[in-house]
Protein backbone atom coordinates (compact mmCIF):
# COMPACT_ATOMS: atom_id res chain seq x y z
CA UNK A 1 0.00 0.00 0.00
CA UNK A 2 2.89 2.33 0.78
CA UNK A 3 4.59 1.74 -2.61
CA UNK A 4 1.32 2.22 -4.47
CA UNK A 5 0.66 5.79 -3.33
CA UNK A 6 4.20 7.01 -2.64
CA UNK A 7 5.12 8.28 -6.18
CA UNK A 8 1.93 10.36 -6.43
CA UNK A 9 2.42 11.78 -2.93
CA UNK A 10 6.05 12.70 -3.68
CA UNK A 11 5.05 14.37 -6.95
CA UNK A 12 2.36 16.42 -5.20
CA UNK A 13 4.81 17.49 -2.48
CA UNK A 14 7.40 18.56 -5.08
CA UNK A 15 4.99 20.95 -6.83
CA UNK A 16 3.09 22.01 -3.71
CA UNK A 17 5.31 25.03 -2.98
CA UNK A 18 4.54 26.45 -6.44
CA UNK A 19 0.79 26.13 -6.14
CA UNK A 20 0.73 22.69 -7.87
CA UNK A 21 1.52 24.26 -11.23
CA UNK A 22 4.50 25.29 -13.34
CA UNK A 23 7.86 23.54 -13.24
CA UNK A 24 10.60 22.86 -10.70
CA UNK A 25 14.26 23.24 -11.61
CA UNK A 26 16.82 20.59 -10.86
CA UNK A 27 19.23 21.29 -8.00
CA UNK A 28 21.80 23.93 -8.87
CA UNK A 29 24.70 21.48 -8.59
CA UNK A 30 23.37 19.55 -11.61
CA UNK A 31 23.20 22.44 -14.10
CA UNK A 32 24.92 25.64 -12.86
CA UNK A 33 28.61 25.88 -13.80
CA UNK A 34 29.23 28.37 -10.97
CA UNK A 35 28.46 25.71 -8.36
CA UNK A 36 31.65 24.36 -6.72
CA UNK A 37 30.59 20.68 -7.21
CA UNK A 38 29.37 20.99 -10.79
CA UNK A 39 30.32 17.77 -12.65
CA UNK A 40 31.87 16.43 -9.40
CA UNK A 41 28.79 15.10 -7.65
CA UNK A 42 26.53 12.08 -8.10
CA UNK A 43 23.34 11.70 -6.01
CA UNK A 44 23.80 7.92 -5.96
CA UNK A 45 27.12 8.07 -4.07
CA UNK A 46 26.95 6.78 -0.51
CA UNK A 47 30.44 7.80 0.60
CA UNK A 48 30.62 11.61 0.47
CA UNK A 49 34.00 12.72 1.77
CA UNK A 50 34.76 16.34 2.44
CA UNK A 51 31.11 17.27 3.02
CA UNK A 52 29.63 18.27 6.35
CA UNK A 53 25.85 17.62 6.47
CA UNK A 54 23.29 19.83 8.15
CA UNK A 55 21.95 18.51 11.45
CA UNK A 56 18.17 18.43 11.84
CA UNK A 57 16.22 17.98 15.08
CA UNK A 58 12.59 16.89 14.83
CA UNK A 59 10.23 16.45 17.78
CA UNK A 60 6.82 14.80 17.44
CA UNK A 61 4.98 16.42 20.33
CA UNK A 62 1.31 15.50 19.97
CA UNK A 63 -1.52 14.95 17.51
CA UNK A 64 -5.16 15.83 17.00
CA UNK A 65 -7.67 13.28 15.66
CA UNK A 66 -4.97 11.30 13.86
CA UNK A 67 -7.23 8.27 13.25
CA UNK A 68 -10.51 9.65 11.81
CA UNK A 69 -13.47 7.50 12.79
CA UNK A 70 -11.62 5.48 15.44
CA UNK A 71 -10.83 7.44 18.61
CA UNK A 72 -9.98 4.25 20.55
CA UNK A 73 -7.02 3.34 18.30
CA UNK A 74 -3.41 3.24 19.51
CA UNK A 75 -1.55 5.43 16.98
CA UNK A 76 2.16 5.84 16.43
CA UNK A 77 4.07 8.02 13.96
CA UNK A 78 6.73 6.90 11.50
CA UNK A 79 9.14 9.48 10.05
CA UNK A 80 11.09 8.68 6.88
CA UNK A 81 13.80 10.78 5.24
CA UNK A 82 13.50 10.22 1.48
CA UNK A 83 16.23 11.39 -0.87
CA UNK A 84 19.81 10.39 -1.57
CA UNK A 85 20.89 6.96 -0.30
CA UNK A 86 23.30 8.70 2.08
CA UNK A 87 20.43 10.70 3.63
CA UNK A 88 17.92 7.86 4.06
CA UNK A 89 16.66 7.41 7.63
CA UNK A 90 13.65 5.91 9.45
CA UNK A 91 12.24 6.64 12.91
CA UNK A 92 9.17 5.50 14.85
CA UNK A 93 7.52 6.80 17.98
CA UNK A 94 5.94 4.75 20.75
CA UNK A 95 2.23 4.01 20.57
CA UNK A 96 -0.30 6.16 22.41
CA UNK A 97 -2.52 3.58 24.11
CA UNK A 98 -6.18 3.89 23.02
CA UNK A 99 -5.97 7.62 22.38
CA UNK A 100 -6.33 8.82 18.80
CA UNK A 101 -8.12 12.04 19.70
CA UNK A 102 -5.23 13.88 21.37
CA UNK A 103 -2.23 11.51 21.64
CA UNK A 104 0.99 12.69 23.29
CA UNK A 105 4.39 11.40 22.17
CA UNK A 106 7.04 14.01 22.91
CA UNK A 107 9.85 12.10 21.18
CA UNK A 108 12.79 13.73 19.42
CA UNK A 109 14.91 12.48 16.53
CA UNK A 110 18.14 13.81 15.05
CA UNK A 111 19.40 13.08 11.57
CA UNK A 112 21.96 14.56 9.12
CA UNK A 113 21.06 15.67 5.60
CA UNK A 114 23.68 16.29 2.93
CA UNK A 115 21.57 17.12 -0.13
CA UNK A 116 18.65 19.21 1.14
CA UNK A 117 17.30 19.98 -2.34
CA UNK A 118 16.52 16.28 -2.90
CA UNK A 119 15.34 15.38 0.62
CA UNK A 120 11.71 14.87 1.69
CA UNK A 121 10.12 14.10 5.05
CA UNK A 122 7.23 11.64 5.18
CA UNK A 123 5.03 11.54 8.29
CA UNK A 124 2.90 8.38 8.52
CA UNK A 125 0.34 7.73 11.27
CA UNK A 126 -0.18 3.99 11.87
CA UNK A 127 -2.59 2.05 14.02
CA UNK A 128 -0.21 0.07 16.24
CA UNK A 129 -2.06 -3.26 16.34
CA UNK A 130 -3.01 -3.52 12.64
CA UNK A 131 -0.25 -1.33 11.07
CA UNK A 132 -2.94 0.40 9.02
CA UNK A 133 -2.06 3.83 7.64
CA UNK A 134 -4.65 6.34 8.89
CA UNK A 135 -2.99 9.62 7.80
CA UNK A 136 0.15 10.88 6.11
CA UNK A 137 1.95 13.99 4.89
CA UNK A 138 5.08 14.53 2.76
CA UNK A 139 7.06 17.77 2.85
CA UNK A 140 10.23 18.91 1.08
CA UNK A 141 12.79 19.42 3.79
CA UNK A 142 13.42 22.91 2.41
CA UNK A 143 9.84 23.78 3.37
CA UNK A 144 10.39 22.74 7.00
CA UNK A 145 10.84 25.93 8.99
CA UNK A 146 12.43 26.19 12.42
CA UNK A 147 10.05 26.32 15.37
CA UNK A 148 6.72 24.94 16.56
CA UNK A 149 3.87 24.41 14.13
CA UNK A 150 0.80 22.31 13.36
CA UNK A 151 1.17 20.06 10.31
CA UNK A 152 -2.12 19.21 8.61
CA UNK A 153 -2.44 15.54 7.67
CA UNK A 154 -3.89 13.92 4.56
CA UNK A 155 -5.31 10.56 3.62
CA UNK A 156 -3.71 8.05 1.27
CA UNK A 157 -5.24 9.81 -1.76
CA UNK A 158 -3.52 13.02 -0.61
CA UNK A 159 -6.82 14.68 0.28
CA UNK A 160 -6.64 17.04 3.28
CA UNK A 161 -8.10 15.90 6.60
CA UNK A 162 -9.45 19.14 8.01
CA UNK A 163 -9.32 18.25 11.73
CA UNK A 164 -6.27 15.94 11.69
CA UNK A 165 -2.84 17.39 12.42
CA UNK A 166 0.48 16.82 14.14
CA UNK A 167 2.11 19.29 16.50
CA UNK A 168 5.85 19.24 15.81
CA UNK A 169 9.04 21.16 16.50
CA UNK A 170 11.90 21.32 14.00
CA UNK A 171 15.31 22.91 14.00
CA UNK A 172 18.18 23.04 11.53
CA UNK A 173 21.59 23.46 13.14
CA UNK A 174 24.61 25.04 11.52
CA UNK A 175 27.15 22.68 10.04
CA UNK A 176 30.18 22.10 12.25
CA UNK A 177 33.05 22.33 9.80
CA UNK A 178 36.36 20.87 10.95
CA UNK A 179 39.55 20.09 9.08
CA UNK A 180 39.01 19.72 5.35
CA UNK A 181 35.21 19.44 5.54
CA UNK A 182 33.01 22.17 4.06
CA UNK A 183 29.30 22.89 4.61
CA UNK A 184 27.27 20.89 2.13
CA UNK A 185 24.81 23.76 1.67
CA UNK A 186 27.72 25.99 0.58
CA UNK A 187 29.07 23.48 -1.97
CA UNK A 188 25.64 22.71 -3.44
CA UNK A 189 24.78 26.35 -4.12
CA UNK A 190 26.30 29.49 -5.60
CA UNK A 191 27.14 32.71 -3.81
CA UNK A 192 24.62 34.62 -5.91
CA UNK A 193 21.80 32.27 -4.95
CA UNK A 194 22.73 32.27 -1.26
CA UNK A 195 22.69 36.07 -1.14
CA UNK A 196 19.36 36.19 -3.01
CA UNK A 197 17.63 33.64 -0.76
CA UNK A 198 15.03 35.28 1.46
CA UNK A 199 14.36 34.31 5.09
CA UNK A 200 11.47 35.53 7.24
CA UNK A 201 12.26 37.08 10.63
CA UNK A 202 9.71 38.07 13.28
CA UNK A 203 10.45 41.25 15.25
CA UNK A 204 8.35 42.31 18.23
CA UNK A 205 7.68 45.92 19.17
CA UNK A 206 8.01 47.37 15.67
CA UNK A 207 5.75 50.32 14.75
CA UNK A 208 2.41 49.22 13.37
CA UNK A 209 -1.04 47.95 14.35
CA UNK A 210 0.23 44.43 15.15
CA UNK A 211 2.42 43.47 18.15
CA UNK A 212 5.00 41.94 15.81
CA UNK A 213 6.23 42.40 12.24
CA UNK A 214 7.58 39.80 9.79
CA UNK A 215 10.50 41.00 7.66
CA UNK A 216 12.39 39.25 4.85
CA UNK A 217 16.18 39.19 5.18
CA UNK A 218 19.02 37.48 3.34
CA UNK A 219 22.14 35.71 4.52
CA UNK A 220 24.19 38.93 4.92
CA UNK A 221 21.56 41.24 6.44
CA UNK A 222 22.94 43.02 9.50
CA UNK A 223 21.10 44.35 12.53
CA UNK A 224 21.41 47.96 11.38
CA UNK A 225 19.98 47.05 7.96
CA UNK A 226 17.07 45.25 9.61
CA UNK A 227 16.29 48.29 11.76
CA UNK A 228 16.41 50.44 8.63
CA UNK A 229 13.78 48.21 6.99
CA UNK A 230 11.53 48.38 10.04
CA UNK A 231 11.79 52.18 10.41
CA UNK A 232 12.06 53.27 6.79
CA UNK A 233 9.00 55.52 7.14
CA UNK A 234 9.29 56.37 10.84
CA UNK A 235 12.05 57.69 13.08
CA UNK A 236 15.71 57.34 12.06
CA UNK A 237 17.42 54.03 12.91
CA UNK A 238 19.73 55.76 15.44
CA UNK A 239 16.81 56.24 17.85
CA UNK A 240 16.25 52.50 18.48
CA UNK A 241 18.17 49.29 19.06
CA UNK A 242 17.47 45.58 18.64
CA UNK A 243 17.25 43.45 21.79
CA UNK A 244 17.58 39.68 22.05
CA UNK A 245 15.29 38.31 24.79
CA UNK A 246 15.43 34.73 26.07
CA UNK A 247 12.64 33.44 28.32
CA UNK A 248 12.80 30.18 30.29
CA UNK A 249 10.80 27.30 28.83
CA UNK A 250 9.90 25.60 32.14
CA UNK A 251 9.54 26.67 35.74
CA UNK A 252 11.07 24.43 38.40
CA UNK A 253 9.69 24.18 41.93
CA UNK A 254 11.73 24.78 45.02
CA UNK A 255 11.83 22.97 48.36
CA UNK A 256 8.69 24.74 49.59
CA UNK A 257 6.75 24.12 46.39
CA UNK A 258 6.86 27.66 44.97
CA UNK A 259 7.60 28.07 41.29
CA UNK A 260 11.11 29.27 40.56
CA UNK A 261 11.92 29.95 36.92
CA UNK A 262 15.24 30.70 35.28
CA UNK A 263 15.98 34.40 34.91
CA UNK A 264 15.29 35.94 31.53
CA UNK A 265 18.36 36.84 29.47
CA UNK A 266 18.63 40.06 27.50
CA UNK A 267 21.36 41.23 25.14
CA UNK A 268 21.64 44.31 22.93
CA UNK A 269 22.69 43.24 19.44
CA UNK A 270 25.52 45.06 17.75
CA UNK A 271 24.78 46.97 14.54
CA UNK A 272 27.11 44.78 12.46
CA UNK A 273 25.88 41.40 13.71
CA UNK A 274 24.28 39.20 11.05
CA UNK A 275 20.64 38.46 11.82
CA UNK A 276 20.62 34.85 10.57
CA UNK A 277 23.64 33.95 12.70
CA UNK A 278 21.81 35.27 15.75
CA UNK A 279 18.73 33.20 14.92
CA UNK A 280 20.77 30.04 14.28
CA UNK A 281 22.41 30.38 17.70
CA UNK A 282 19.06 29.87 19.46
CA UNK A 283 18.70 26.36 20.85
CA UNK A 284 15.57 25.50 22.87
CA UNK A 285 17.42 22.49 24.32
CA UNK A 286 19.19 24.99 26.58
CA UNK A 287 15.83 25.73 28.25
CA UNK A 288 15.06 29.11 26.66
CA UNK A 289 12.79 30.52 23.97
CA UNK A 290 14.19 33.60 22.22
CA UNK A 291 12.80 36.50 20.22
CA UNK A 292 13.92 39.82 18.72
CA UNK A 293 12.44 43.04 20.12
CA UNK A 294 12.73 46.60 18.89
CA UNK A 295 13.32 48.98 21.80
CA UNK A 296 13.61 52.76 22.14
CA UNK A 297 17.02 54.10 23.07
CA UNK A 298 17.42 57.02 25.48
CA UNK A 299 20.09 59.28 23.98
CA UNK A 300 20.42 61.86 26.80
CA UNK A 301 23.54 61.82 28.95
CA UNK A 302 23.73 62.61 32.69
CA UNK A 303 24.08 66.23 33.67
CA UNK A 304 27.61 67.35 34.34
CA UNK A 305 28.97 69.94 36.66
CA UNK A 306 30.14 73.23 35.12
CA UNK A 307 33.52 73.13 33.42
CA UNK A 308 36.12 75.13 35.34
CA UNK A 309 37.91 77.98 33.64
CA UNK A 310 40.87 76.80 31.62
CA UNK A 311 39.59 73.21 31.44
CA UNK A 312 38.64 71.64 28.13
CA UNK A 313 35.03 70.53 27.62
CA UNK A 314 35.18 66.98 26.27
CA UNK A 315 31.42 66.46 25.95
CA UNK A 316 31.57 66.60 22.17
CA UNK A 317 34.20 63.82 22.13
CA UNK A 318 31.83 61.19 23.56
CA UNK A 319 31.32 58.43 20.97
CA UNK A 320 29.68 55.00 20.97
CA UNK A 321 32.96 53.48 22.18
CA UNK A 322 32.87 55.73 25.26
CA UNK A 323 29.26 54.87 26.15
CA UNK A 324 27.22 51.80 27.02
CA UNK A 325 23.56 50.83 27.54
CA UNK A 326 22.11 50.35 31.03
CA UNK A 327 18.86 48.48 31.78
CA UNK A 328 17.21 49.87 34.92
CA UNK A 329 14.15 48.07 36.36
CA UNK A 330 11.36 49.20 38.73
CA UNK A 331 11.72 52.86 37.71
CA UNK A 332 8.11 53.77 38.58
CA UNK A 333 4.66 52.14 38.61
CA UNK A 334 3.98 53.63 35.17
CA UNK A 335 7.38 52.54 33.81
CA UNK A 336 8.59 49.10 34.95
CA UNK A 337 11.95 49.42 33.18
CA UNK A 338 13.94 51.68 30.88
CA UNK A 339 17.14 51.66 28.84
CA UNK A 340 19.48 54.62 28.94
CA UNK A 341 22.77 55.44 27.28
CA UNK A 342 25.52 56.63 29.61
CA UNK A 343 29.24 57.24 29.55
CA UNK A 344 31.51 54.49 30.83
CA UNK A 345 32.71 56.59 33.76
CA UNK A 346 29.18 57.25 35.04
CA UNK A 347 28.66 56.52 38.73
CA UNK A 348 25.61 55.01 40.39
CA UNK A 349 24.39 58.49 41.38
CA UNK A 350 24.72 59.65 37.76
CA UNK A 351 22.64 56.70 36.52
CA UNK A 352 19.97 57.38 39.16
CA UNK A 353 19.78 61.06 38.19
CA UNK A 354 19.57 60.23 34.48
CA UNK A 355 16.93 57.54 35.03
CA UNK A 356 14.70 59.77 37.14
CA UNK A 357 14.94 62.61 34.63
CA UNK A 358 13.50 60.32 31.96
CA UNK A 359 11.04 58.38 34.15
CA UNK A 360 7.27 58.54 33.79
CA UNK A 361 5.31 59.39 36.94
CA UNK A 362 1.63 59.85 37.61
CA UNK A 363 0.06 63.26 37.27
CA UNK A 364 -0.63 63.34 41.02
CA UNK A 365 3.06 63.78 41.79
CA UNK A 366 3.59 67.37 42.97
CA UNK A 367 7.36 67.53 42.68
CA UNK A 368 9.97 65.51 40.76
CA UNK A 369 11.63 62.67 42.72
CA UNK A 370 14.80 63.41 44.64
CA UNK A 371 17.79 61.36 43.33
CA UNK A 372 19.40 61.37 46.80
CA UNK A 373 16.46 59.30 48.11
CA UNK A 374 17.26 56.38 45.78
CA UNK A 375 19.94 53.73 45.51
CA UNK A 376 20.96 51.49 42.61
CA UNK A 377 20.89 47.78 43.35
CA UNK A 378 22.39 45.07 41.15
CA UNK A 379 20.88 41.58 40.98
CA UNK A 380 23.05 38.85 39.46
CA UNK A 381 22.03 35.23 38.87
CA UNK A 382 24.67 32.75 40.01
CA UNK A 383 24.61 29.08 39.11
CA UNK A 384 24.40 26.74 42.10
CA UNK A 385 26.30 23.42 42.13
CA UNK A 386 24.23 20.32 41.71
CA UNK A 387 22.22 18.59 39.05
CA UNK A 388 19.48 20.84 37.65
CA UNK A 389 19.83 23.20 40.57
CA UNK A 390 18.03 26.49 39.84
CA UNK A 391 20.23 29.62 39.83
CA UNK A 392 20.16 31.91 42.85
CA UNK A 393 19.95 35.68 42.71
CA UNK A 394 22.45 37.77 44.66
CA UNK A 395 21.64 41.42 45.35
CA UNK A 396 24.03 44.23 46.25
CA UNK A 397 23.58 47.98 46.69
CA UNK A 398 26.10 50.04 44.70
CA UNK A 399 27.93 52.88 46.36
CA UNK A 400 27.11 56.35 45.11
CA UNK A 401 30.53 56.86 43.50
CA UNK A 402 30.92 53.29 42.18
CA UNK A 403 31.42 52.96 38.42
CA UNK A 404 28.38 51.22 36.91
CA UNK A 405 30.19 50.08 33.76
CA UNK A 406 32.82 48.21 35.79
CA UNK A 407 30.12 46.60 37.96
CA UNK A 408 28.25 45.42 34.85
CA UNK A 409 31.45 44.07 33.28
CA UNK A 410 31.98 41.73 36.25
CA UNK A 411 28.72 39.86 35.65
CA UNK A 412 29.28 36.23 34.65
CA UNK A 413 25.56 35.47 34.22
CA UNK A 414 22.26 37.26 33.78
CA UNK A 415 21.96 40.48 35.75
CA UNK A 416 20.02 43.69 36.05
CA UNK A 417 19.99 47.01 37.90
CA UNK A 418 17.01 47.91 40.11
CA UNK A 419 16.06 51.38 41.33
CA UNK A 420 15.15 51.27 45.02
CA UNK A 421 14.19 53.80 47.67
CA UNK A 422 16.61 54.02 50.57
CA UNK A 423 13.71 53.52 52.98
CA UNK A 424 12.86 50.16 51.40
CA UNK A 425 16.46 48.97 51.56
CA UNK A 426 16.81 50.10 55.18
CA UNK A 427 13.58 48.30 56.14
CA UNK A 428 14.82 45.04 54.65
CA UNK A 429 18.14 45.41 56.47
CA UNK A 430 16.40 46.04 59.81
CA UNK A 431 14.24 42.95 59.37
CA UNK A 432 17.28 40.83 58.59
CA UNK A 433 19.12 42.17 61.62
CA UNK A 434 16.15 41.40 63.88
CA UNK A 435 16.00 37.89 62.44
CA UNK A 436 19.72 37.35 63.05
CA UNK A 437 19.55 38.69 66.59
CA UNK A 438 16.58 36.45 67.40
CA UNK A 439 18.35 33.43 65.96
CA UNK A 440 21.48 34.23 67.98
CA UNK A 441 19.49 34.60 71.21
CA UNK A 442 17.75 31.27 70.63
CA UNK A 443 21.07 29.61 69.93
CA UNK A 444 22.57 31.08 73.12
CA UNK A 445 19.65 29.97 75.28
CA UNK A 446 19.56 26.55 73.69
CA UNK A 447 23.28 26.04 74.17
CA UNK A 448 23.22 27.15 77.82
CA UNK A 449 20.18 25.05 78.77
CA UNK A 450 21.59 22.04 76.99
CA UNK A 451 25.01 22.51 78.64
CA UNK A 452 23.53 22.68 82.15
CA UNK A 453 21.29 19.68 81.63
CA UNK A 454 23.91 17.52 79.91
CA UNK A 455 26.58 18.58 82.40
CA UNK A 456 24.46 17.47 85.30
CA UNK A 457 23.81 14.12 83.68
CA UNK A 458 27.46 13.55 82.76
CA UNK A 459 28.71 14.35 86.27
CA UNK A 460 26.40 11.81 87.89
CA UNK A 461 25.51 14.36 90.56
CA UNK A 462 22.34 14.17 92.59
CA UNK A 463 20.41 17.37 92.00
CA UNK A 464 18.87 18.91 95.10
CA UNK A 465 15.78 19.99 93.17
CA UNK A 466 12.46 18.25 93.53
CA UNK A 467 10.78 16.18 90.83
CA UNK A 468 8.52 19.11 89.93
CA UNK A 469 11.51 21.40 89.43
CA UNK A 470 13.32 18.83 87.30
CA UNK A 471 10.18 18.37 85.18
CA UNK A 472 9.96 22.14 84.74
CA UNK A 473 13.62 22.22 83.64
CA UNK A 474 12.97 19.49 81.10
CA UNK A 475 9.95 21.41 79.82
CA UNK A 476 12.03 24.58 79.51
CA UNK A 477 14.63 22.69 77.47
CA UNK A 478 11.98 21.25 75.16
CA UNK A 479 10.42 24.64 74.51
CA UNK A 480 13.83 26.13 73.81
CA UNK A 481 14.60 23.54 71.16
CA UNK A 482 11.22 24.07 69.52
Amino acid sequence: MFAKYLPLQLNAALFESGGSCGYVLKPVVLWDKNCPLYHHFSPLDRDLEGLCPAQFTLTIISGQNVCPGNTAASPCVEVDVLGMPADAAHFRTKAAHRNALNPMWGQSFQFPVVMEDLAFLRFTVLEHSSSQVTAQRILPIRALRTGYRHLQLRNQHNEPLEISSLFIYSRRADENTTGNTLPASWLFSTEERRSAAQHKVTVHGAPGPEPFTVVCVNERTTVSQLIGKLLSSCSPPSDVFLLEERQALTRERGDRGEARGKPSLQRVLGPEEEVLKVLNSWNPEEGYLARLCLKTKEESLPERSPVPEGAEDLSSAVTDEDSFLVHVHDVSPEQPRTVIKATRHSTAQDIIHQTLSKSKHSSGTLSPPDPSSYVLMEEVAKETPGWRAPPKSVQRVLCENECVFQAQSRWKGAGKFILKLKEQVQTVRDERRRGLSLAGELKRLTGRSRGVWMGAQAGGLELSHSKEERAACCLHLTETWE
